[in-house]
């Protein structure tokens, strides 16, 4: 395992594999920071940004486009300035944006929820590149987990306060939370963000769980990693071939001496999976978004 961040994180999430740049990037969402980190030096940047900022992706252009407390904008690298695409929630002053992710046409699928998490006052956005917004889900607790398994016409997409996810109808969504789950977490772990691989499982990472669980397409737990922090975020393939696991964590709410037993938690770390676990599976680079 290979310690990434240089700095411990608040409430690392969303990490994002850019392919053509060889580089991770993620965010710290109570610090308002955008992280990136590039394989071939080894060396990092970061941007602070004047609001909550929870997932983050590169565009046809060199500017990132952000997920911020109230919206969506695209973040000059250079300047640091910000320009909004649109805007979230603005009826809902609590709420935030949670995780997101692009779909296969670089379409931004963006979930919110309540930032002190006491109401299931979230809701599930697709935003495109012309800023224009559509309503797909509200009455979330804590927006996580967004996948697509195109070869089963699935959209994987969950609510931590549930502790569920399930695998929505695509590309004809519609809402299927009365039904079945795709899976459910016990009591006291969170089903928080996901990323799917080359043979169509989804691996979650278990809030409060201390593990990254690989489910089959069929919902069967294949493999868990075992992690030596608690609060595990979100997870995504990356590196040269493919088939580094790259995982999120946070550090929020821990004591001082929880986190002495726990070096590692809030950092950004990678697993070689074939050389660790000697689970030979790749995972494809993440999505960018379609606007430049």
């Amino acid at each position: 395992m290979q310690q990434i961040s240089e700095q411990r994180h608040q409430l690392a999430e969303g990490p994002f594999w850019c392919a053509q740049q060889q580089a991770l990037y993620w965010v710290d969402i109570p610090a308002c920071q955008v992280w990136c980190w590039h394989q071939a030096s080894n060396q990092t940047q970061h941007w602070t940004l004047p609001k909550k900022v929870s997932a983050v992706f590169t565009t046809q252009s060199e500017r990132l486009l952000v997920t911020l407390a109230d919206g969506v904008a695209y973040l000059d690298k250079q300047s640091g300035e910000l320009e909004y695409l649109c805007e979230l929630d603005a009826d809902i002053p609590g709420n935030r944006s949670n995780d997101a992710k692009c779909d296969p046409d670089g379409t931004l699928w963006v979930g919110t929820m309540d930032d002190a998490e006491q109401k299931a006052s979230g809701r599930l956005w697709k935003v495109t590149s012309e800023g224009k917004k559509t309503l797909m889900l509200e009455g979330i607790g804590i927006s996580n987990t967004l996948a697509w398994d195109l070869s089963r016409g699935r959209f994987y997409f969950g609510d931590s306060m549930t502790r569920k996810v399930h695998a929505f109808p695509y590309p004809e969504f519609y809402d299927i939370r009365s039904q079945k789950p795709f899976f459910e977490v016990k009591e006291g772990i969170g089903a928080d963000g996901s990323c799917i691989d080359q043979q169509a499982c989804l691996w979650n990472a278990n809030w409060d769980g201390s593990r990254i669980v690989r489910y089959s397409p069929e919902g069967e737990v294949l493999q868990t990693i075992e992690l030596p922090f608690k609060r595990p975020t979100s997870c995504v393939f990356g590196g040269v071939d493919g088939n580094t696991l790259f995982i999120t964590s946070a550090s929020v709410a821990s004591s001082e001496e929880e986190l002495v037993h726990q070096p590692l938690a809030g950092h950004v770390v990678a697993i070689d999976l074939k050389a660790e676990y000697g689970i030979d599976v790749a995972g494809e680079p993440s999505q960018p978004f379609a606007g430049a």
